[in-house]
């Protein structure tokens, strides 16, 4: 059935793409590099949080929480990374 409608659609006016391991690999280290560095200006917010908590015990957990996972999230991203650098790069 897929077979016969398929052959009704004319694709010749879409556009090729051509993903290579080389423009995956460029595409994948964009956004992961992105996402670290927004993990990290999270972690320079989440210090600057439990420097000015003023001993206020809500306030230091929160902040000591933060923390926790916001190293946590850095910990996936960089695994994600190498993760996708050696699977790419094995094709």
């Amino acid at each position: 059935m897929i077979r016969l409608l398929a052959s009704f659609i004319d694709t010749s006016g879409l556009p090729q793409t051509k993903a290579d391991s080389g423009n995956l690999t460029n595409i994948f280290n964009i956004i992961l590099a992105t996402m670290g560095a927004l993990a990290l200006l999270m972690l320079v917010i989440a210090g600057f949080r439990y420097t000015v908590s003023q001993g206020d015990p809500t306030r230091v957990a929160d902040s000591k929480r933060m923390i926790i996972y916001t190293i946590a999230g850095l910990l996936v991203i960089a695994l994600a990374a190498t993760i996708v650098n050696f699977v790419v790069g094995r094709t």
